[in-house]
């Protein structure tokens, strides 16, 4: 049964509605526009802020319901957090697009926020602080992956939630690269963050 519960999970985090929201606005593959990224920060920079906005919340809502989903059926905390490892492979890796999707970042932050909400809360304060130390947002980003192992662990005081930090760590440190980077290619474009989104509408 529970197998069945996390493959449902995998099949959550697998629809593509980036590409989907994409495909249907502007008729082109998002794998080919901008970072190739099937996430938010791509379909906000390659379709618009409005459909960035969409496909965060329905990210966030992925990651959500595969906790959820697994807690219905009474699963504990250990296979809560597998149910949402699964939501963020399928995202990261859809079957529906060849082994493409986006990081998965959303989705794995709204499920912890159910799960042990001390880590995200944790996780959001150390990459501020490392992005008011750090030049680049991508600097601060990887910093802060390699040591969610440690705050996992440190948080919880349990050995399988470190582990548990370790395989998300890696799963988004391979996920992010320079040349696919969404804020990098924002930075080429707009001063800041901030300047993209407050910037006139596009066209």
């Amino acid at each position: 049964m529970m197998a069945l519960v996390i493959l449902g999970c995998y099949l959550i985090g697998s629809i593509p509605q980036a590409w989907l929201l994409a495909k249907l606005v502007t008729g082109q593959d998002l794998r080919r526009m901008g970072s190739g990224n099937l996430g938010v920060s791509n379909t906000a920079v390659s379709v618009s802020r409005w459909a960035g906005l969409f496909v965060f919340v329905t990210e966030a809502a992925k990651g959500i319901l595969a906790v959820l989903l697994v807690r219905e059926i009474g699963g504990d905390e250990l296979f809560q957090a597998l149910g949402l490892l699964a939501a963020i492979v399928g995202t990261r890796w859809s079957i529906w697009m060849k082994g493409a999707g986006g990081r998965g970042n959303t989705a794995g932050i709204a499920g912890l926020f159910l799960i042990a909400w001390p880590i995200p809360v944790i996780i959001i304060f150390v990459w501020v602080t490392m992005r008011l130390i750090l030049p680049t947002s991508f600097m601060a980003t990887r910093i802060s992956l390699v040591l969610w192992p440690l705050i996992f662990g440190l948080v919880t005081l349990v050995w399988w939630y470190a582990l548990f930090g370790s395989v998300l760590s890696l799963i988004y440190l391979q996920a992010q690269q320079p040349d696919t980077d969404d804020h990098t290619l924002i930075n080429q474009q707009w001063s800041s963050v901030w300047a993209f989104l407050t910037s006139p509408r596009r066209e």
